[in-house]
């Protein structure tokens, strides 16, 4: 991430990015950029080997955003930023993850190609640190103001344009509430967020027969950490702008919906998605230029489309939905854009907003006096999906970071409600009570991952896993914190973050990401995936640009060979550790546990993982082609249990995985 997805996302990924203070001098008068035509041609080699895989090989943008077009020119070309703010925006703040791993020298080379594919002709002064204080007009020869990536000058949220009807009605609130075994109709299963699957067919004694029986390719490259699925024998998928029906017996491709249907518009510089959710007959979904949708199940048509987030401010959407009682939820990311997040529930059928929650209190709302300054641009993020007890009528919503991310001296006090489980009415988006894992973070260290509810001998539980390496267990009745449980290396983690650099652990990538706890019921044990990584963070002199991100600081993650991951169980009750199990790599993915014992997960190699849920010990692997970062899902098909697991998330930075997005579908072999 730093473009994340919270968690996390991957690195080298250019701008959006927040740019330094600009110099104390005017710029000059507006005029064309200084230079050659050899330092464009050698920042095109290192734009090859340090930012292709990230925003494109003609600078179109993949997981980043372009850097060439009309996008590039609204940013950047005619307004108030200088070539000096986007040279020091690259400078000080790239390669994402490897800050300074460039040269002086190649950051200037970079600039100039960027230069070069937006128009500007060479020639025979070369570009350096001194001629860049000027602010950048448009080419010679451009094409007059593009309307593509113009600003919505409506209000936002906005109302549908027009509401359609879906074809049917069901899953309804019974089936939400008390789902099918047969069915997987939520990113985390069941709104109580457990991912628990009362299936067995496929046991800790036969699992080893598992075998692939189809797989599905979505024919993308990109992020790819959504949950298939599956309603009455349909699997749905989405990638950030494609939403798929396929058979999830046969992975035989029933309807693509793809949306925009062109490509105005300006769109996040994070472009994933966690997922859908089905409801009443349609598919609700969001997008990276801040839409949220409702489709029809059946077809794929449109129902409604309402303009949630707005992208220029900093807004983005990247969690998964959960419906219930007529309401849709769904929270904004942008904490590191320094945009204050807001949770929404919006009328299922209209797409009409119902009521809004500020995860950045103001005035006289509860937690505003836990901001001495600086709540203006505080942060907190929506990045996963969330967790609903029907029977308390009770939204745990989890938000993330406060901005700017390193440095607390800009906003002093705990800065609710980031870092925080946040407890709201369901019905009233009220606050009822909140759990702050991290006050006053300064490493970045979110809780991004949905909260899980249960009850152990009469006790209702909230679990929940954050990015500074712990599970907290806390008694819902009470609302104290009961365990802390450790899941990944901790060290110098209460070291503050220092302008010559401070070394942690978990990094700013660590501890537990956008997936969380899951719970097994039949034996009382909570399952964690976690990454070990630990890094360096640094501070740095930044000022807030709407729309840019907002650190105040850089960080440096410590050699890819050194990170790792793990799978960790607990006692559900007290925390205590039940076992452990190593990786290779770090762990995102989510845990999918059974009836029949058996823990479903993935790995960033690859490999399709099937665990024995009481010891930890392997009883399957499969390797799918593709880094795995999202979840698994188990079904049934005419009678048959199947396991479905997204593979190919593809980030060649962060988490230096690769592959194309497919789903994989297991069965026995019988």
């Amino acid at each position: 991430m730093r473009f994340r997805i919270k968690g996390s996302l991957p690195a080298l990924c250019l701008l959006w990015v927040n740019v330094p203070a600009a110099p104390a001098s005017a710029p000059e008068a507006a005029t064309f950029p200084a230079f050659t035509s050899s330092q464009a041609m050698n920042g095109s080699k290192v734009y090859t080997e340090s930012c292709q895989s990230c925003h494109g090989s003609v600078l179109e943008g993949l997981a980043g955003p372009p850097l060439a077009g009309p996008q590039f020119v609204g940013k950047w070309v005619g307004g108030t930023f200088t070539l000096r703010d986007f040279h020091q925006a690259v400078k000080t703040q790239m390669p994402l993850g490897a800050a300074g791993s460039l040269s002086d020298e190649q950051n200037i080379n970079v600039v100039a190609y960027i230069l070069s594919r937006n128009g500007y002709v060479a020639g025979n002064d070369p570009l350096t640190e001194s001629n860049m204080a000027r602010v950048l007009e448009r080419p010679i020869g451009a094409q007059p103001e593009p309307t593509v990536g113009r600003r919505y000058q409506g209000p936002i949220p906005a109302l549908p344009e027009s509401v359609g009807k879906a074809l049917t009605d069901r899953p309804d609130d019974m089936e939400i509430a008390h789902p099918s075994d047969s069915d997987w109709l939520m990113y985390n299963r069941t709104l109580d967020g457990q991912r628990y699957s009362a299936l067995k067919q496929i046991t800790n004694k036969n699992a080893g027969k598992l075998a692939a029986t189809c797989l599905f390719q979505l024919g993308e490259v990109g992020w790819f950490q959504a949950n298939p699925i599956v309603y009455d024998g349909v699997m749905y998928i989405t990638s950030p702008y494609n939403t798929y029906a396929i058979d999830a017996k046969t992975c035989e491709k029933i309807w693509t919906r793809l949306y925009p249907e062109n490509s105005e518009g300006m769109t996040s510089p994070v472009r994933v998605t966690r997922g859908t959710t089905i409801y009443k007959g349609k598919l609700y979904r969001s997008t990276p230029n801040g839409h949220f949708l409702a489709l029809d199940a059946k077809t794929g048509e449109m129902i409604w489309d309402v303009l949630l987030a707005d992208v220029y401010h900093g807004y983005w959407l990247s969690a998964a939905p959960i419906a219930y009682e007529g309401k849709v939820i769904i929270g904004e990311a942008g904490a590191d854009w320094g945009a204050n997040a807001h949770i929404f529930a919006l009328d299922a059928e209209t797409g009409a907003v119902i009521w809004k929650f500020n995860v950045i209190p103001t005035g006289n709302e509860p937690g505003a006096n836990t901001w001495k300054r600086g709540s203006e641009h505080g942060g907190g993020a929506s990045w996963s999906t969330y967790t609903l007890n029907v029977k308390e009528g009770h939204l745990y919503v989890s938000v993330g970071n406060p901005a700017p991310s390193f440095n607390g001296a800009l906003r002093p006090g705990d800065n609710l409600f980031t870092d925080s489980v946040v407890v709201l009415d369901f019905r009233t988006g009220k606050l009822q009570w909140y759990a702050q894992q991290v006050a006053h973070d300064v490493h970045d260290w979110d809780t991004a991952a949905a909260p899980v509810v249960y009850a152990e001998n009469g006790r209702d539980y909230m679990a929940v896993a954050n990015k500074a390496g712990w599970l907290y267990i806390y008694d819902r009745t009470t609302r104290k914190l009961l365990a802390r449980s450790q899941v990944t290396t901790q060290d110098n983690m209460d070291a503050p973050i220092s302008t010559e650099g401070t070394h942690h652990c978990p990094g700013s990538q660590g501890g537990v990401e956008w997936n969380g706890a899951a719970y097994s019921p039949p034996i009382g044990m909570l399952f964690v995936n976690s990454v070990d990584w630990c890094g360096t963070s640094t501070l740095l002199e930044n000022r807030y640009v709407e729309g840019s991100m907002y650190y105040n600081g850089s960080y440096k993650l410590d050699p890819r060979s050194e990170a790792k991951g793990w799978t960790k169980a607990f006692n559900a009750a007290d925390g205590k550790p039940v076992w452990t199990r190593k990786s290779p790599t770090p762990m995102v993915s989510a845990l999918t546990p059974t009836a029949g014992g058996v823990l479903f997960t993935g790995d960033l190699n690859g490999y399709f993982l099937a665990l024995d849920s009481k010891t930890g010990d392997e009883l399957f692997r499969f390797n799918t082609g593709g880094g795995i970062a999202g979840a698994a899902a188990t079904y049934l098909v005419d009678g048959k249990q199947y396991v479905a697991i997204t593979s190919g998330n593809h980030s060649r930075t962060i988490w230096n995985d690769t592959g194309a997005m497919t789903v994989v579908v297991f069965a026995l072999n019988e």
